[in-house]
């Protein structure tokens, strides 16, 4: 019973991670986001999206997830600095509330939401990142939808403060989006430019 009282602390306070549903949602938020690029029946502000020719399907990766958790456990209040040195990209979402929450999977989703929805709110003008298109407010957007971003990993951590709980999701990706000068993903007949060694998911049309 000790052992766990103790393990029930551990998992509150440090070392909680996302269930094997909580990454499955972050997964599919991510993938669905893409399918409707690749097929080209997503909208952005009322502009509809050309197809995209390239863009992989995003899987979970425990070694990312590790390297985000890691981070998270820190309570951050911004960017980590080892990121670039590890070669992830990643976003950041913050849920403030004066209740502990009870499950924190559902901030997966509300992460996934708040990022994707950047697109919709501020619209997205041009396929080619540059600093006007990054300033725009779309950085979370567009790292979700990076057409050679393969991997991702997520960490959470419920952070209490005097009058408040503080949720912080961290999702670090593989590989990095964001690069200047390059496109978000290739315009194109859908999984026609699959990168070598992968193929089409007719249902999805990411390339595999």
């Amino acid at each position: 019973m000790r052992s766990l009282l103790l393990l029930v602390a551990l998992c509150g306070y440090s070392y909680c991670q996302f269930s094997s549903i909580g990454q499955k949602n972050i997964v599919d938020a991510h993938n669905k986001l893409r399918s409707a690029i690749a097929k080209g029946t997503f909208i952005a502000e009322g502009l509809k999206k050309p197809a995209g020719s390239n863009i992989l399907k995003i899987k979970w990766d425990k070694t990312v997830a590790a390297s985000a958790q890691k981070y998270a456990n820190t309570c951050p209040t911004g960017h980590s600095k080892s990121v670039d040195r590890n070669g992830y990209g990643e976003n950041l979402y913050w849920r403030w509330s004066t209740k502990s929450p009870k499950d924190l999977d559902e901030f997966g989703i509300r992460a996934s939401g708040a990022w994707s929805g950047e697109f919709e709110k501020y619209g997205w003008k041009t396929n080619k990142m540059d600093g006007a298109l990054f300033r725009s407010g779309i950085g979370h957007a567009s790292q979700m939808a990076w057409a050679n971003t393969g991997a991702i990993g997520c960490g959470v951590k419920r952070c209490p403060e005097k009058d408040k709980i503080t949720v912080v999701v961290v999702c670090q990706y593989k590989g990095p989006g964001n690069y200047m000068g390059q496109d978000i993903y290739k315009s194109g007949k859908t999984c026609s430019s699959c990168p070598p060694k992968t193929k089409c998911e007719k249902s999805t049309g990411l390339c595999v």
